[in-house]
């Protein structure tokens, strides 16, 4: 089973320098793609019809040089989906011309994202998108390449009942070429468990290689929380998927924390030594492990316990992946504040005030109503 890193999360674009640090991870790990198709990107999106400008042809060219280097395959990644309405000799023009320029910056594999499209999920749809996927199987550029779609309707849940009664799926393997692969998440867009089970309604649908985009360690949708616990609740696809990518934060250390999880080659006690993370850190893991883990209700003791470890973890400690946690750190921190002061129902605590500085409108409304 193929294992990769899909650069597909929203909110951050690597550096040059953070993509080849996570690059050189993956190949310590013997990982085998590496999928660029970052949200702020606005040449991958949402202007995707222009081409790269020299400054960022040559970020690009780094990224495929970088993993050509450590023998991971570069796959240049495109979503077209947020515009549709152009005739088919338009559109064309416009995936010729950014296939051309991707295969001259040495991209040999290719993606074509359709997620996350506010279109209505039919045939029509199916059509349109089926339309793309050949216009670029019959461009000279992408001969021979491995080429891999992501659909609208990327989870079970998104299909809204059935599998096979989705008019947009269905429409979709009726007319699509068997060897493209096709990305799933699963159950839902951040699905707890994957297994053959879970897959058997979408392989009776599609003949096709199916790749599991994996969310497990996604946070773009809850940005004040990032999970590195065990890769869990995956086991045995093996037989049933092409390949696992893992789509995780954008933090480039923390990314190769999740990395490395993914790939289960060291123990929890192993990557904190790894990565020279402080001990007191333990205590305060179970909340930072998977979306999906139940945590132990909390009173006054194992408050004070757990707030004991902010001094070293917020102030002493110094390293890159300070860094990047310091603000999820804090914000944690304060939330157990907040916690303890409402549970002791503090007299000199005035909660608007807290809430004023710290949270935003929607969300001090709600509190306050509670």
């Amino acid at each position: 089973m193929l294992k990769g890193y899909i650069e597909g999360y929203y909110g951050r674009l690597f550096s040059q320098e953070e993509r080849a640090k996570v690059i050189n991870h993956m190949a310590k790990l013997n990982m085998d793609f590496y999928i660029y198709g970052p949200k702020e990107d606005p040449y991958h999106r949402v202007r995707w019809e222009e081409n790269y400008p020299p400054e960022k042809e040559k970020i690009l060219k780094s990224l495929v040089d970088q993993c050509k280097k450590n023998k991971i395959s570069p796959v240049f990644s495109l979503s077209p989906g947020l515009k549709i309405s152009k005739s088919t000799k338009v559109i064309k023009n416009y995936l010729l011309a950014k296939f051309r320029q991707a295969r001259q910056m040495g991209f040999e594999d290719f993606a074509i994202f359709f997620d996350d499209i506010e279109h209505k999920r039919d045939k029509n749809l199916a059509k349109s998108h089926l339309r793309i996927i050949e216009l670029v199987q019959s461009f000279d550029v992408s001969k021979d390449s491995k080429i891999t779609i992501c659909p609208t309707v990327y989870c079970t849940s998104f299909a809204k009942g059935d599998i096979k009664n989705n008019e947009y799926l269905k429409s979709l393997s009726e007319g699509i070429d068997p060897s493209i692969s096709i990305m799933w998440t699963g159950k839902e867009v951040v699905s707890q468990s994957i297994s053959k089970k879970d897959l058997k309604e979408l392989k009776d649908l599609f003949s096709n290689p199916i790749i599991i985009w994996d969310n497990y360690y996604a946070n773009d949708y809850c940005p004040s929380r990032f999970y590195i616990g065990p890769h869990s609740s995956r086991k045995n696809i093996d037989s049933v998927v092409q390949g696992i990518g893992i789509n995780p934060t954008g933090l480039p250390v923390t990314d190769m924390i999740c990395l490395s999880r993914f790939v289960a080659d060291k123990s929890t006690k192993e990557i904190l030594k790894e990565f020279k993370i402080p001990r007191e850190f333990i205590k305060i893991l179970p909340y930072f492990t998977n979306p999906f883990k139940n945590l132990p209700s909390l009173n006054d003791k194992n408050i004070d316990a757990i707030l004991n470890t902010k001094e070293t973890l917020c102030i002493e400690w110094k390293s890159e992946l300070q860094l990047e946690w310091a603000p999820f750190l804090w914000k944690f921190y304060l939330d157990l504040i907040l916690l303890k002061k409402i549970k002791n129902e503090d007299n000199q605590f005035n909660l608007e005030e807290w809430l004023k500085r710290r949270y935003s409108d929607p969300l001090k409304k709600i509190i306050l109503r509670n």
